[in-house]
């Protein structure tokens, strides 16, 4: 099931990539591309994490709570 998971995966997040294109690639390539893939995807994750932790930082809470 492996391989369908990262076929899928190939197909829907790298941009330009066909089912069929993929399914026969040779699986070195196949494997050179998906972890390229989530290579690109946790560096993405992680800027979008930080740039979260930027605003969050400079704006204040502006929720009260009355005890």
């Amino acid at each position: 099931m492996m391989i369908h998971s990262q076929i899928w995966e190939l197909c829907y997040y790298g941009n330009g990539f066909i089912q069929s294109d993929v399914y026969r690639m040779p699986v070195h390539l196949r494997n050179f591309y998906y972890n390229k893939l989530v290579e690109a995807k946790k560096k993405e994750n992680e800027s979008v994490q930080k740039s979260k932790r930027a605003v969050a930082q400079k704006s204040p809470s502006k929720v009260r709570v009355n005890r």
